[in-house]
């Protein structure tokens, strides 16, 4: 009688923690996915879980989550940093972000394109890092994504950009001569917002899909902390 009593009290909770979990998930309290890109790293890798919710508030330089409806381009949920929103005039000039002419770099991790030496290339690789994102350019220099913490002195590294005509995908959203490197400056419009991932150049955001709606938000991003 008394192991009965046990196995319907542990029963109950159980059933009951489910059902809470069930209701914060069709709810947008507790959602959670799976991240099979690396446009948002260094802050969230690539093949990791992420959990979100719809009760945090949309805080401008957060990770959120949002639905992209540009029918030129993959729908689904895309989660990226929220760095523009109705009123803000957004620069990149250089691979570096200005928001009303104010330098946002800086204020979180950021990966950008750099040219590193074969001995850099290898120390990373040996760090962990996958020999498929060093992509050979000649015999001795490469080209990866590093963010301000992956650089280590002793070591040859530089800024390296691969843009420097217009790009076809942002002409095509925008009518500019613009790339991802030298963007802008364009003003948010009313109702909309402006995404960019931390993995500057490996990101399909708002330079090539658009703005999105607003009402298109569909979670803060709570884990990984961003």
């Amino acid at each position: 009688m008394f192991k009965n009593k046990i196995f319907n009290r542990v029963l109950l909770t159980g059933s009951f923690i489910v059902s809470v979990l069930i209701i914060a998930k069709l709810s947008g309290v507790l959602q959670y996915a799976f991240l099979p890109t690396a446009g948002s790293e260094p802050t969230l890798k690539r093949g990791t879980f992420i959990f979100m919710s719809n009760i945090l508030p949309y805080d401008k330089y957060k990770i959120l989550a949002f639905e992209q409806r540009n029918p030129n381009h993959f729908p689904g949920i895309y989660t990226q940093r929220l760095v523009g929103i109705e009123g803000d005039k957004i620069l990149i000039k250089n691979g570096n972000l200005y928001v009303n002419d104010s330098l946002i770099d800086g204020k979180f991790d950021v990966k950008q394109s750099y040219k590193v030496d074969r001995g850099f290339a290898n120390h990373l690789i040996e760090k962990g890092f996958p020999e498929e994102d060093f992509q050979n350019i000649d015999e001795d220099y490469y080209i990866t994504y590093l963010s301000d913490s992956n650089l280590e002195k002793g070591y040859f590294f530089e800024r390296f950009s691969y843009y420097t005509e217009t790009d076809p995908d942002i002409f095509k959203t925008f009518g500019k001569n613009w790339n991802a490197d030298n963007f802008g400056p364009l003003t948010v419009p009313p109702g909309k917002v402006f995404f960019l991932g931390d993995n500057r150049n490996a990101s399909l955001d708002s330079r090539y899909v658009g703005f999105a709606d607003e009402k298109d938000i569909v979670g803060r991003v709570f884990y990984p902390k961003n």
